[in-house]
C-alpha cells in the first residue's frame, strides 16, 4: 500500500502529498507543509521540550544501552535492571508477531530500529511507519534500515497523541518500551486504537512498577527527571485498566516490566 494513502495531517486531517523536490509533505487543500529532513519527515517540527531532547541526548549510546556492548553498560544494566541486555525480552515480544506480514504496520516508538530491522526484512511486500519523537533516533534507525537495504519503512518525527495516521489504517501496532515514555497514556492508547484495524492488534511492552526498589529508585531520580520515562506507572496487575478500548489477549510477565498483545474491544 502507498503510505499517502495511510497517512494525513495531524492537525487538518488532509490528505497528504510528497514534494520531494522541495523535501517537504503538502497538505492537500491547506498552506501547511511539513518538512523532510534527509528522508524523515517531521510532524512536529516545533516541538522542542525535555522528552525529544532527552531521546535525542541518548540517541548515539541507545544501541549500546539495549544490548550491553560495553562492560560499563552491562555492569549498569545488571545493577538497576537485573539483566545484561534486552536481547531476551525483545524475542520474546517480537514473536508474538506474524513470521510473514504484507499489511500495514506502525512502529511507535521505533527507536534506533534495534531490534527490529531484522524482522523487517523478513517483511519485504509490508508497509511499515516508523514513528518516534525523537529525531536523533530516527536518523540512528534510518542508518541501520538503510544497512539492511530495507525500502519500505517510512520514517516520520510524530507524538503518538496526534498520530498522522488515518483511521483503522494500521494491521499491528507495534509499541517496545513506549508506553512508561509516553506522558499522556491515555491520548496514546486511544490514538493506536484510533489507527488500528478492528482486526488489528496491539503488541506492546513496557517498564512496570513494584518489582523492584533498585529500578523505581532509578525511575524516579533519573529517568523522570531525563524525560525518559513519564508517570503515571503501572503494576503487572492494572495493565488493563490503563488500555482503555483494548482487551488483553495474552501476558507475560518480565523480571521488571510486562509485554502483552491486546485487541479492540
Amino acid at each position: 500500500m502507498e503510505v499517502t494513502k495511510v497517512l494525513k495531517c495531524p492537525k487538518t486531517g488532509n490528505k497528504l502529498r510528497f514534494d520531494v523536490a522541495n523535501s517537504v509533505v503538502v497538505v492537500e487543500d491547506s498552506p501547511i507543509t511539513y518538512p523532510i529532513n534527509d528522508g524523515i519527515v517531521d510532524f512536529c517540527p516545533e516541538a522542542e521540550d525535555r522528552i525529544s531532547a532527552s531521546y535525542d541526548g541518548f540517541a548515539s549510546i541507545y544501541d549500546s544501552y539495549m544490548t550491553s556492548s560495553s562492560l560499563s553498560m552491562k555492569l549498569f544494566n545488571m545493577l538497576f535492571w537485573g539483566t545484561d541486555s534486552d536481547f531476551e525480552a525483545a524475542k520474546q515480544v517480537l514473536s508474538y508477531l506474524p513470521a510473514e506480514f504484507d499489511g500495514v504496520l506502525l512502529d511507535v516508538p521505533v527507536g534506533t530500529g534495534v531490534f527490529t530491522d531484522s524482522l523487517y526484512a523478513r517483511y519485504p511486500n509490508a508497509t511499515i511507519i516508523a514513528a518516534d519523537y525523537s529525531m536523533g533516533m530516527l536518523q540512528q534507525a534510518k542508518k541501520r534500515f538503510e544497512k539492511q537495504g530495507l525500502n519500505n519503512i517510512c520514517l516520520i518525527r510524530a507524538d503518538v497523541a496526534k498520530l498522522p495516521v488515518i483511521d483503522g489504517a494500521v494491521n499491528i501496532v507495534l509499541s517496545m518500551a513506549g508506553l512508561h515514555a509516553f506522558p499522556d497514556k491515555q491520548a496514546a492508547v486511544a490514538e493506536m486504537g484510533r489507527v488500528l484495524h478492528p482486526d488489528g492488534s496491539l503488541v506492546a511492552s513496557c517498564y512496570t512498577k513494584g518489582d523492584s526498589w533498585r529500578c523505581d529508585w532509578f525511575v524516579k531520580l533519573f529517568g523522570v527527571p531525563k524525560g525518559c520515562f513519564n508517570p503515571p506507572f503501572f503494576t503487572k496487575d492494572d495493565v488493563g485498566s490503563y488500555l482503555e478500548g483494548f482487551n488483553i489477549k495474552r501476558q507475560l510477565n518480565m523480571k521488571l516490566g510486562v509485554y502483552f498483545e491486546a485487541v479492540r474491544k
